[in-house]
C-alpha cells in the first residue's frame, strides 16, 4: 500500500473500508494514521484467503521485478466475484512478447481469460519512484457467485442467550461459557476505557484546553468498538473452531466463511447459544464444504496438465480429467534459510489445498484425522529428492519449488476420484472402477 496514496483514492470513492499490506516500518506507520485503513500484515504474499474472504476489491502497485508473483497471489486468495486491479511492467503482461517463465504464461492466460490489460506508457518516467519501462494496467474479475455469511446461516440464530440471564450461580464448567464470558469481558473493559475518557476531561474541563483521550490499539494502530468486536469474533471463532470442531470438519474454507459473516452482520450477539448452534450448522454442512475443498484442489491441479484448459507448462504426470496416482504441485516449496534442505509452504495456498485434502479423505473413507499420519518432523528442512510420508500420500520437494506427491493406497484414490466424479458429473474409467471399494462413507450414505 506504499504512502497510502491507493488508500486515500479507494476511501475518497466511496470504500467503506481498506485493508493494506506494506512492508516498509516507516510507511506502516504512516497508513496507521488513516482513517478508514486498517493494516492485516506486513508482506502481502503472506495474506490469506480468510483475511480478505469479504472484500470487493484488490488493488495493487507490486514492484516490477515480481509483479507477476503478486497478481496470482491475489487471484487465489480472491473471493468469487472480487475484482483486481493491477499496475505491472507490460513486458510482463504483453501477450505478444517472449516468456520463459511458468508464471507469467499462466499470468497472461488468466489475463486473456478472465480479464484485459492496458498499455498506460511509461506513465512513471517523472514520478517521486521514476522508472523508464512502460507500464501496463490489469483488470481480472474472479468468477464465481459472492455468497453472503450473513445470507449463508441467517435464520438459524435466537436473541439474547437464556442462558447469561441465570445470573451468577454455581454451574458446572463449560469452555463455550468461558469464552463467551472473556468476549464480553474484554468488549466491557473496551467500554470502560472510553468512559474514562470521558470523565478524565470532565475532571479537567476549564483547566486543560487539549482534548484528552485514551485509546485501545491493535497491530500499533488505533481500533474503533466495532472493528475490535470483530477481530475479537475472529480470534474467539478461530479458538472454536480448533478446539470443538472434528479436525476434518475443519477445512480452511470453514474460516473463511466464518471471516465472511462476521463481517457481514452486525446483529447476532457472540452468546453461547448462537456459539452452539454455529457449531451445529457447521458439522451439518461439512459434507458440502469438504466437497467444496476437493474441487479446489482439483481445480487448481487441472492447471498443470500437460494440455490443459490454461494453456500453461504442465506435467505429464498431472491427470486433466481426475487425480492421477502421482501429481505435482508447483511453487509448493522453498530452499531452507539457512541454505541446506527445503522446506514445504505448509501456510500458502498449496499446503492449505494439500491439508485440505488429507480432511476430506479422512471423511470420504471413514478414517479419524488424529490417527492418520502427521507431516515428519523436521518438515520444514527435508532432503530435496527424498520421498517423505504424509497422510494418504508420498511425497517429495525440490529446491526449484516443486512438490510431488503419490498416492500411498489405490483404493483411496480410487475413492477420492468416485468422489470427484460426483461433484463433477464425470464418469471414471473402467480400469479405475474395478480398483474402488465400497468405503466407510458409502455404507454409512447406503444406510
Amino acid at each position: 500500500a506504499g504512502s497510502g496514496n491507493l488508500v486515500r483514492e479507494a476511501l475518497a470513492r466511496g470504500a467503506e473500508e481498506v485493508l493494506a499490506a506494506e512492508i516498509e516500518p516507516k510507511l506502516r506507520a504512516i497508513l496507521a494514521s488513516i482513517l478508514g485503513c486498517r493494516l492485516i500484515g506486513n508482506d502481502c504474499l503472506q495474506v490469506t484467503a480468510e483475511q480478505v474472504a469479504h472484500v470487493d476489491v484488490i488493488a495493487i502497485n507490486p514492484p516490477f521485478s515480481a509483479d507477476e508473483k503478486h497478481i496470482l497471489h491475489a487471484w487465489e486468495i480472491a473471493p468469487p466475484g472480487c475484482e483486481i486491479v493491477s499496475l505491472a511492467n507490460w513486458n510482463t503482461v504483453c501477450p505478444d512478447r517472449y516468456s520463459r517463465y511458468r508464471q507469467i504464461d499462466e499470468l497472461r492466460v488468466l489475463i486473456e481469460t478472465y480479464g484485459s490489460s492496458q498499455n498506460l506508457g511509461s506513465v512513471f518516467r517523472d514520478a517521486e519512484r521514476t522508472t523508464r519501462c512502460e507500464i501496463g494496467l490489469v483488470r481480472l474479475k474472479k468468477p464465481g457467485q459472492r455468497v453472503s455469511g450473513a445470507d449463508e446461516f441467517e435464520g438459524f440464530f435466537l436473541g439474547p442467550d437464556a442462558i447469561e440471564a441465570e445470573g451468577q450461580g454455581i454451574t458446572k464448567y463449560r469452555r463455550s461459557r468461558d469464552l463467551v464470558n472473556r468476549y464480553v469481558e474484554a468488549c466491557r473493559i473496551f467500554d470502560e476505557q472510553l468512559a474514562a475518557a470521558v470523565r478524565l476531561n470532565g475532571v479537567l474541563d476549564g483547566i486543560v484546553s487539549t482534548e484528552i483521550g485514551m485509546r485501545v490499539t491493535m497491530d500499533g494502530s488505533a481500533v474503533k468498538r466495532n472493528r475490535f468486536r470483530k477481530e475479537l469474533q475472529k480470534d474467539f471463532w478461530k479458538v472454536v473452531i480448533a478446539e470443538m470442531l472434528p479436525r476434518e470438519a475443519a477445512t480452511s474454507q470453514t474460516q473463511q466463511d466464518i471471516n465472511t459473516f462476521v463481517e457481514q452482520q452486525s446483529h447476532v450477539p457472540f452468546t453461547e447459544r448462537n456459539l452452539l448452534h454455529m457449531l451445529k450448522i457447521l458439522v451439518g454442512t461439512t459434507e458440502q464444504r469438504l466437497d467444496r475443498a476437493v474441487e479446489a484442489a482439483f481445480d487448481a491441479l487441472t492447471r498443470y496438465t500437460e494440455e490443459n484448459r490454461w494453456s500453461v507448462p504442465g506435467w505429464k504426470t498431472n491427470e486433466q480429467y481426475l487425480f492421477g496416482q502421482k501429481f505435482i504441485v508447483p511453487y509448493a516449496a522453498q530452499p531452507h534459510i539457512m541454505g541446506y534442505g527445503v522446506c514445504f509452504k505448509q501456510h500458502s495456498d498449496p499446503g492449505r489445498s494439500v491439508s485440505d485434502l488429507i480432511k476430506a479423505l479422512c471423511y470420504i473413507t471413514g478414517r479419524k484425522y488424529e490417527e492418520v499420519e502427521k507431516p515428519p518432523k523436521g518438515f520444514d528442512c527435508l532432503e530435496p529428492g527424498a520421498w517423505y510420508e504424509w497422510g494418504f500420500f508420498d511425497f517429495k520437494l525440490y529446491k526449484k519449488g516443486t512438490a510431488h506427491f503419490r498416492f500411498r493406497d489405490l483404493e483411496d484414490w480410487a475413492a477420492l476420484n468416485g468422489r470427484i466424479g460426483k461433484i463433477k458429473g464425470l464418469t471414471l474409467p473402467e480400469q479405475m472402477k474395478r480398483k474402488k471399494r465400497r468405503t466407510p462413507y458409502q455404507e454409512r450414505a447406503a444406510a
